[in-house]
């Protein structure tokens, strides 16, 4: 019998990380996923003692995904931009620097659309990734993806580390973050629209509901970074974009499953609407990783809101 493989996965306790640490499983890989309290990612101290203890018990490690991250929506990044920084640098800086010994086969860095720079306008493709600054409401975030980038660069470079790092879109799902504070715009809107029925509070979204945006399932996210562990080397990002929709559409979807009636929902045209159109080209994942079978939308959004309501007070507390 082969021995089975293992993937160190980084942040497994978390709302992309535990459906890594699941879908890696069922690929059939052993898992390794320490959590927060048994190793501190931002200790580099810590970092290197828990890899040599691994290594002194005859662990080796095949793969490293690092999905761990500090991160929240648009409010939690004006917040706290020097913590952005500090904390999501930090780890990566430490679990880089932790493959000089352990020397895995691969590393898979998870980034985000947020790297992208804020000027353009067409569909994001992965050559533009650094041609201008990431938009000021995310820069601090989007600067540490682009570090994970130059790290796979310079680690290549200087140790034939080979990795690849997948640019994800919004994503949404069950276990994701709900608290006013940290959550993201999907969550938001969720959260919203579900205490306007429950409370009969009033829903007043932002703009005209026109720009567009696209949304992943956290699930089909976390089966493609497994099976990018197939993928070869690549010191470009990959994109993983979703599905598209407009705000107002997306809202309606919402009502619809929620049982909340959308003529009831207060449009504040005074608000920005934001850039009109920010969706990733995917088309190079496609020629990669063509047999995805993505849950769509209406289904994911189901599941999401099924997850939200039945734990409620639970994710609404939850930063």
């Amino acid at each position: 019998m082969l021995k089975m493989e293992k993937v160190f996965v980084t942040g497994g306790s978390g709302f992309l990380g535990r459906s890594i640490v699941e879908q890696a499983r069922l690929a059939g890989y052993r898992v390794i996923a320490p959590r927060s309290n048994e190793l501190d990612l931002e200790n580099s101290d810590e970092c290197k003692k828990y890899f040599n203890k691994l290594n002194d018990n005859g662990e080796t490690i095949n793969y490293i995904i690092h999905s761990a991250a500090y991160y929240g929506g648009l409010g939690f990044n004006s917040l706290d931009p020097v913590g952005l920084i500090d904390k999501n640098s930090r780890m990566a800086l430490n679990v880089f620097a932790c493959c000089k010994d352990i020397k895995p086969k691969k590393i898979i860095s998870v980034g985000s659309a947020c790297s992208y720079p804020g000027h353009l306008t067409n569909d994001l493709r992965e050559k533009d990734i650094f041609n201008g600054p990431c938009h000021h409401s995310v820069e601090q975030y989007g600067f540490t993806k682009r570090l994970h980038i130059i790290l796979q660069s310079a680690y290549f470079k200087q140790y034939k580390f080979k990795s690849n790092q997948l640019a994800l879109t919004n994503l949404y799902g069950e276990h994701d973050t709900f608290h006013e504070k940290r959550s993201h715009a999907l969550p938001t809107l969720i959260k919203k629209i579900v205490d306007a029925k429950m409370y009969n509070k009033d829903v007043v979204a932002w703009g005209t509901g026109t720009p567009i945006r696209e949304f992943l399932y956290v699930h089909d996210a976390a089966k493609i970074i497994v099976e990018s562990l197939k993928f070869k080397h690549d010191l470009e990002p990959i994109n993983v974009g979703g599905e598209e929709i407009s705000i107002r559409d997306l809202i309606k979807l919402i009502c619809g499953i929620v049982d909340y009636d959308y003529n009831l929902v207060k449009w504040d045209n005074e608000k920005p609407d934001g850039t009109k159109r920010k969706v990733l080209d995917s088309s190079k994942l496609s020629k990669l990783y063509y047999n995805i079978n993505y849950i769509s939308l209406q289904q994911g959004l189901n599941k999401t809101i099924k997850w939200y309501i039945e734990n409620k007070e639970m994710a609404d507390q939850r930063l």
